[in-house]
């Protein structure tokens, strides 16, 4: 097989990095890898050759000649004499060498002189596509997107973590994973804030997908503004929690009083005494108004302020007469995803806790019987850093020793600052897309122990479905462009300029505005802009 060659080795060259120059024609682009032959590797007394992977991590051009120092008469003499002859320098960030499957880092140094290469397909091939069994295909390498980048399963068994900032391409992303999770008789459980998943069952053109006799959806019953309807995602089970079942500090916990405010907690704890068999907040709210009348004018007074409290949730259809059955969340090659969009923060909080905490408690005394995979959408809002959230303690708790017992934690968020660094540190892998706030990216530094500074300072520059996988998901960190997903994505974004339009029509309708002929034909082009 032949290889294109790119240049020499030149200058200092180390164990960790080297430089080289190239020309206008055979310069490589920046995050394109490349290859050493035949470095000699010390092994004892003797020594062997390998071929060792290399990425480009920065290109630069440099001409002797062309001076920032020179007046442009000066310029333009030597350009129309002599032309520019630029150099063209590399740097680039050795990989490893492949020892049977294993990437090893070399502990000897290639030399200066030494020719370099555009690295082979089939060599990117053994070190990010091959020798992974049952790999789940993500995308292609971001500078050679026919290399297939499959992740490991067995590096999910440490927690991950997927950390970009908002229209990254994160939700795509974890839908890849899920709809490749799936098949291979993966529980999943999916806590969804803002609707990204609930598309799942669907392709973009409306088709049902493989895996969607795999996915139940469940959703609290009642929430209006959906982004969309059951009849769209192809039906839901009602979700509904037994009001009846919770605990005084429970419902206080859901209605968001502080846990501090002792007295208000107190007459709920009172109004709650008087209620057996099934109810629901409005006759707790009967109790609460039977209370602001006693005698007691401390309790009165707590009472009155409780009520502000539960009338904020008794609306909810939530509510009903019994819960969801957890068996039929925890089975095998299940994907139950729960609709949390539209809850108010508390309710949200609570539904996760609540969930969590019953899949811990079969895990710790042997009676979840599969691996479940928990995906924490917005987990900095159920993490959250300062660990004043409901399910804070049980997600910190999970993260620390849930892989023991078989739950394993993917981690979505756009906020890295706001979770809690002990979940995020937890996470041996994490998956990273566009990064630009400084404040993030540090947090994202300081909780990986993988991230190599040039690939820390590629964060800002990454596109849109673009990321950097650090841990044990791959053999090496890795640059990928992701695609291949088959379901809908329920996360991406609304094209606005359609919503503005349809929102003037309906305007116009209302107030009887009649167009002419000319600018009717305008508002109704598909590529009117306004």
């Amino acid at each position: 097989m032949s290889l294109r060659r790119v240049g020499y080795i030149v200058g200092e060259v180390d164990t960790l990095t080297f430089t080289f120059v190239s020309d206008l024609e055979h310069f490589p682009a920046r995050h394109e890898y490349l290859i050493i032959p035949k470095v000699k590797e010390r092994a004892g007394d003797s020594f062997k050759t390998i071929d060792v992977l290399a990425q480009v991590t920065r290109i630069a051009n440099y001409s002797d000649v062309i001076g920032d120092r020179l007046s442009l008469s000066e310029l333009q003499t030597i350009m129309d004499r002599y032309g520019s002859a630029p150099k063209v320098f590399g740097t680039a960030s050795i990989v490893g060498y492949l020892d049977n499957r294993e990437v090893k880092h070399p502990r000897s140094a290639a030399v200066p002189g030494q020719e370099v290469y555009v690295a082979p397909t089939d060599l990117l091939e053994r070190f990010f596509s091959g020798e992974v069994a049952s790999g789940i295909d993500i995308g292609g390498l971001i500078t050679r997107e026919e290399v297939r980048v499959r992740l490991d399963p067995n590096g999910f068994r440490r927690h991950v973590a997927v950390i970009a900032q908002t229209g990254a391409g994160k939700s795509y992303l974890v839908g890849l994973i899920l709809e490749r999770l799936l098949p291979m008789g993966a529980t999943i459980l999916v806590f969804d804030p803002n609707s990204d998943y609930v598309m799942v069952r669907r392709d973009n053109e409306g088709k049902v997908t493989k895996i969607a006799q795999d996915v139940v959806i469940y959703r609290p019953p009642g929430v209006r503004g959906r982004r969309y309807t059951d009849d769209e995602i192809g039906d839901a089970v009602d979700y509904t929690i037994d009001f009846s079942s919770l605990t005084p500090d429970e419902v206080g916990d859901v209605v968001g009083i502080p846990s501090s405010w002792a007295v208000i907690r107190e007459a709920i704890s009172q109004a709650m005494k008087g209620l057996s068999g099934i109810y629901y907040p409005t006759q707790l709210e009967e109790q609460l108004n039977q209370l602001t009348s006693g005698e007691d004018k401390r309790l009165a007074g707590a009472a009155r302020r409780a009520l502000t409290y539960i009338k904020r949730i008794r609306n909810y259809e939530i509510w009903g007469s019994k819960d969801i059955p957890l068996d039929e969340i925890i089975k095998p090659k299940r994907m139950s995803i729960i609709d949390l969009a539209g809850l108010q923060r508390k309710v949200s909080e609570y539904i996760v806790d609540k969930t969590l905490s019953e899949v811990w408690s079969l895990a710790v005394t042997g009676e979840l019987e599969h691996p479940i995979f928990v995906v924490l959408e917005e987990a900095h809002n159920f993490a959250p850093s300062d660990l004043e959230g409901e399910a804070s303690y049980t997600t910190d708790r999970i993260a620390s020793e849930g892989r023991k017992f078989g739950i394993f934690l993917i981690v979505v968020t756009q906020r890295p600052r706001n979770i809690s660094q002990n979940v995020l540190s937890q996470c041996n892998s994490q998956i990273i897309m566009r990064l630009t706030n400084p404040i993030d990216m540090e947090a994202v530094r300081q909780s990986s122990e993988s991230l190599s500074e040039n690939l820390f300072q590629d964060l800002p520059g990454l596109n849109r479905g673009e990321a950097v996988i650090v841990g044990e998901l791959t053999k090496v960190p890795t640059m990928v462009k992701i695609s291949g997903r088959e379901s809908a994505e329920g996360g991406s974004d609304i094209n606005l300029t359609e919503t503005l339009e349809k929102a003037l029509r309906v305007y116009q309708s209302e107030h009887q505005i009649h167009l002419s002929p000319q600018e009717e034909i305008k508002q109704s082009s598909p590529h009117s802009r306004w």
